[in-house]
């Protein structure tokens, strides 16, 4: 006995398996999307493929790059190539040389103007009375010491702001760069634990951590500024109570 199906029976079939051929074809691309770049294509070389669970090295350039877009220190821990001694004690050398170099400067330039001034100024010889900015009957010298004093001072503020480029100029490219880099660092932790807070900021507060040499004495400075945090959220808090009381 013949059993025969209706159109409709053979329309449903067809269309069945259109839709089941359709949606293997979509799992299948879907699939191209959600796999690692080289699973989706197969190659004939015999490299090996390194592992995505692998931490990737990053550059020094590249970590100074990250850290100048976020503006801020981060926790996450990484070495630099410069120690934190050695850098606390270079800075330590660099400030204290500075300051050097600058009376040095200043002492040059006072005793240049010294010689220089009777050729500038011919009347500090005889005595006579000058005009200096339509200003009659000056003491030459008067004008030669003020004259003197104020390119003292011009000279020594040249040489104490042009020390630390020249000293980390010639101690080297690779170590200018790790200076640097360190010092860009050492300021990011200064702002993320430093207290800002008027109240708790005082004169005598190593504000800017000047007197940090190592770490004991960096470690000493964040409990301070921590204990101060402490103390104006504790201020606050009290005055937000005071207010919700009132």
């Amino acid at each position: 006995r013949v059993r025969f199906r209706s159109k409709q029976w053979y329309q449903r079939r067809v269309r069945g398996g259109l839709m089941m051929t359709c949606l293997g074809s979509l799992r299948r691309c879907s699939s191209l999307f959600w796999r690692p770049y080289h699973r989706c294509f197969s190659t004939t070389s015999a490299e090996s493929i390194p592992s995505t669970s692998q931490v990737v090295e990053i550059d020094t350039e590249t970590k100074n790059r990250i850290r100048l877009i976020c503006g801020r220190y981060s926790p996450i821990q990484y070495r630099l190539a410069m120690p934190f001694v050695e850098y606390a004690s270079f800075k330590h050398k660099l400030k204290m040389w500075k300051r050097v170099v600058g009376v040095g400067g200043y002492m040059l330039g006072l005793s240049v103007c010294v010689q220089v001034s009777p050729l500038i100024i011919p009347q500090i010889t005889t005595g006579e009375p000058i005009a200096l900015f339509g200003i009659e009957g000056l003491d030459p010298m008067f004008v030669g010491m003020v004259g003197s004093t104020i390119t003292a001072i011009l000279t020594a503020w040249m040489f104490f702001i042009a020390y630390p480029t020249v000293r980390l100029t010639l101690s080297g490219a690779e170590v200018k760069g790790n200076y640097l880099e360190r010092e860009r660092d050492f300021n990011r932790r200064l702002n993320e634990y430093r207290c800002i807070e008027q109240a708790e900021v005082g004169h005598d507060d190593d504000y800017y951590g000047d007197k940090i040499r190592d770490l004991s004495d960096y470690r000493y400075w964040v409990r301070v500024q921590q204990i101060k945090h402490e103390s104006a959220n504790k201020r606050k808090e009290a005055k937000l109570f005071q207010f919700k009381n009132n």
